[in-house]
């Protein structure tokens, strides 16, 4: 599931570097960052649960 967070996260930060206009940049921002912090959720969730056990 990381795994599939972090490959959006890329995509949308390499969409956000190019310079067209669609979609709009703030759309492409947010979408960045709900992909990084669903990547973040992930490994953090991964962490705790193999500390726990």
């Amino acid at each position: 599931m990381a795994l599939v967070f972090a490959a959006g996260a890329v995509y949308y930060l390499k969409l956000l570097g190019q310079a067209a206009s669609y979609p709009p940049k703030r759309v492409v921002r947010q979408k960045a960052i709900v992909c990084s912090a669903g990547t973040a959720l992930a490994l953090f969730l991964i962490f705790f649960t193999k500390l726990l056990v």
